[in-house]
């Protein structure tokens, strides 16, 4: 073979190399995009006013919550090289009662389905 058939060929197998990796990438993302709808089959479903139903409850749920109180929180202080108070650590405490608050008001838009004993003993 001569030189220009030699680099004719590494061009047309660089070419091919690169054809297949962009392959890849797309049966990648197809495969992410199927894993995903796998995934939502057993999710249950929501009209979009139910959405915004929640949007509004989780809002309500974080409102209702007292971020004013100082028990909430956790602060230590220091003193800086001029004798000004500072704060040097501030740390939010109190999530799992933000959690409670704002689960409290998700809740009372669902009612809860009973589940079929003999359906849970077959797995």
């Amino acid at each position: 073979m001569t030189k220009d058939e030699l680099e004719i060929k590494i061009s047309t197998l660089q070419n091919l190399v690169l054809q297949k990796n962009e392959e890849l990438t797309d049966y990648a993302a197809q495969i992410e995009r199927l894993n995903d709808e796998l995934k939502d089959l057993d999710k249950p479903k929501l009209t979009s006013i139910q959405f915004d139903k929640l949007t509004e409850l989780v809002e309500h749920g974080i409102e209702e919550f007292d971020f004013d109180d100082l028990d909430n929180y956790s602060i230590e202080y220091g003193i800086d090289y001029d004798n000004r108070v500072t704060c040097e650590n501030f740390c939010f405490d109190n999530t799992h009662e933000l959690s409670r608050v704002i689960c409290e008001r998700v809740y009372k838009m669902f009612g809860e389905a009973k589940e079929d004993d003999n359906q849970l003993n077959q797995d």
